[in-house]
């Protein structure tokens, strides 16, 4: 294998995990932790198990050596063979995993119970004379192996005047103990783990299934569907945390398509009717041209008359043009300058000149008393020129949307909350679509009527437009008796 190859070798397990999808790398690391936890945990277990039989099996060893008093023998190993001989004469039992042992200083062994015929295995001394002489000085047992090549044996050594006294105890038992128990934590832990398993897939499953519930939302809404949600699960989880931000973003992601589809009817709708309004004066301007252009107007007096409505048609296309001009600014940064202004005194303006333009119609002027009203001066915050065109829109509205000489009047005062300025007209009122659409642009209740006598149906949206730019309101009613009441609402002046 080339050097090129060796790290995408590396890298493949780990390639083919992250491909593996979220529930089975969850189960996968589970598995893993619980295995590698169950591996310390039964190699621990029998370490522990076989220091504590060992440290058994050398306290089984501190007793005396057979027929001696004391560990330090004050025999040569003839005596002691003698010794033991006799133990063997009176036919005392040992234990089976008991031998006793005499050896001479070169670890040859002298004489021994069991005897060899009896027991085949037992200690094999002849390769630990080193390791019988540091026994014997340290008095501490060793481990040494066995004659036959079965289990180890673990020895206590005591000197003789020319050799060693051993007493030693095999390991099998020990042995046999361990391998049964490494059996059974072998069984007990695979069940464990595959018990583990499974109920890490169950689990995961389980938790991740509003995971699952996100995906098929997420595959509708992609689809078109955006008015798909995710079921919630309980707030105070993740996941719960998670859907409940989810379904906000989804909210908000609908609410502004249906905002974006709704401007862009608006606007379709705005510049349709912006291009029907301007289209009107244009096709007279040119056809006024034309008429000049061709000799129609021989006279002076026919050339100023012509003259007359061109000059008239610019400047109503002028006010046009300036309305939606203001409408534009309205809807970005009106730019206003906010300086204390008296109502009242506007009010009186407007009314004056009101008057000027339809002499045949009763209008009052009233200052708001009596019940709800503030014997406060009527003073508020803003343009005074943008507040004077507000009060002359709905005005100019009234003279021109109501039968000629119907009477109305303007009251100016102060509420608990706000500066309001009502102007009550008596003459048909509203229609309820009127009514419902009275502030939209360029809309307008008698579309039958000439575009020249009338106008382009942005007066009350301008007025609507520059009160929003005042932090204030315009609302209308039904007047009682009959008649429509626009209310200009402003914030107080605080201090």
């Amino acid at each position: 294998m080339t050097q090129t190859e060796r790290p995408s070798a590396a890298r493949w397990p780990v390639s083919r995990l992250r491909r593996l999808s979220l529930r089975g790398r969850l189960v996968i690391g589970v598995v893993g932790l619980l295995t590698l936890g169950l591996i310390l945990a039964n190699v621990a277990a029998v370490m522990l198990i076989s220091n504590y039989q060992q440290q058994r099996i050398d306290a089984q060893l501190e007793g005396p050596l057979p027929g001696a008093d004391t560990d330090r023998l004050g025999l040569t190993s003839e005596q002691l063979c003698q010794v033991i001989d006799r133990a063997d004469g009176g036919r005392q039992q040992l234990p089976t995993s008991y031998a006793f042992a005499v050896t001479d200083a070169t670890g040859a062994v002298l004489c021994e119970l069991p005897r060899q015929a009896t027991a085949p295995g037992r200690p094999d001394l002849s390769r630990a004379t080193e390791d019988l002489a540091a026994a014997a000085s340290s008095q501490q047992p060793i481990t040494v192996p066995d004659t036959e090549h079965g289990a180890p044996w673990r020895v206590r050594v005591a000197a003789t005047e020319d050799g060693y006294g051993v007493i030693a105890i095999s390991l099998a038992d020990a042995f046999d103990t361990l391998r049964r128990l490494q059996l059974i934590t072998l069984v007990v832990s695979a069940v464990i783990v595959l018990l583990g398993g499974l109920g890490s897939w169950f689990m995961v499953r389980l938790a991740l299934r509003p995971l699952t519930a996100i995906e098929r939302t997420a595959r509708a809404i992609a689809a078109g569907d955006l008015s798909q949600r995710v079921a919630q699960p309980p707030a105070d989880t993740e996941i719960g945390r998670l859907t409940g931000s989810l379904n906000t973003m989804l909210t908000q992601i609908e609410q502004g398509f249906d905002d974006k589809i709704a401007t862009e009817a608006r606007l379709r709708r705005f510049i349709a009717d912006a291009s029907h309004e301007l289209r009107t004066p244009l096709a007279s301007i040119r056809g006024h041209a034309e008429m000049y252009r061709q000799g129609v107007a021989s006279s002076p007096e026919e050339v100023a008359v012509i003259m007359d409505r061109i000059e008239s048609e610019s400047i109503r296309m002028s006010d046009l043009v300036n309305d939606l001009l203001l409408l534009a600014r309205l809807d970005t940064a009106p730019g206003l300058d906010h300086r204390p202004v008296d109502l009242l005194t506007v009010a009186a303006d407007t009314v004056l000149d009101a008057r000027a333009r339809d002499s045949q119609r009763t209008v009052t002027l009233a200052r708001g008393e009596g019940d709800g009203w503030l014997d406060e001066p009527p003073v508020v915050l803003g343009d005074e020129s943008r507040i004077r065109q507000v009060l002359g829109n709905v005005v100019a509205n009234v003279l021109r949307h109501t039968p000629a000489g119907t009477p109305y009047e303007v009251t100016i005062g102060v509420r608990s909350d706000a500066v309001v300025a009502e102007i009550v007209d008596h003459g048909r009122g509203l229609e309820p679509e009127t009514a419902a659409r009275v502030f939209e642009r360029f809309y307008r209740s008698d579309y039958g009527r000439a575009r020249s006598q009338g106008g382009a149906g942005l007066g009350l949206s301008i007025a609507a437009g520059l009160m929003g730019a005042h932090h204030g309101t315009i609302d209308h009613s039904d007047t009682p008796g009959g008649g429509c009441t626009f209310t200009l609402t402003f914030p107080r002046v605080s201090g």
